[in-house]
């Protein structure tokens, strides 16, 4: 079972880290469309630190979630806490990735069609 879930994973995220760099390039084109100025530094700092407040605050949920579930030294083994690490493992991620999708579908600005038009605005800039 491992054997065929940890590859699979790891191209799952594989693929959502290309996406996230590709979508930062976006951005970094269209705020240079609209204020005439390239801050790809800035846009990868808060890039950077947004990614390293959800870590610490990931690490920190992490310890309250085995809590909730009963989860001790003692009770490690339990099936309750078991099926409750099991669902925090996965729903909660899971669950969160609908959220994340949905509000990307939603409020995300930048259409494959507006991606387009900026490196046609950027091109042209460029070019005279």
């Amino acid at each position: 079972m491992q054997t065929t879930v940890y590859p699979r994973n790891i191209v799952g995220l594989g693929i959502f880290a290309l996406v996230c760099w590709a979508m930062i390039i976006d951005v970094i084109d269209d705020i240079e469309v609209h204020n005439n100025y390239r801050s790809d530094g800035t846009v990868y700092a808060v890039y950077s630190f947004a990614r390293k407040l959800g870590q610490a605050g990931a690490s920190g949920l992490t310890g309250l979630l085995l809590s909730i579930t009963g989860y001790t030294a003692e009770t490690a083994f339990d099936t309750g806490v078991v099926n409750g690490i099991y669902n925090v493992a996965t729903l909660i991620p899971a669950i969160g990735m609908v959220l994340l999708s949905l509000s990307l579908i939603f409020f995300y600005p930048l259409s494959k069609k507006k991606v387009e038009e900026n490196i046609e605005v950027l091109r042209k800039r460029r070019n005279g």
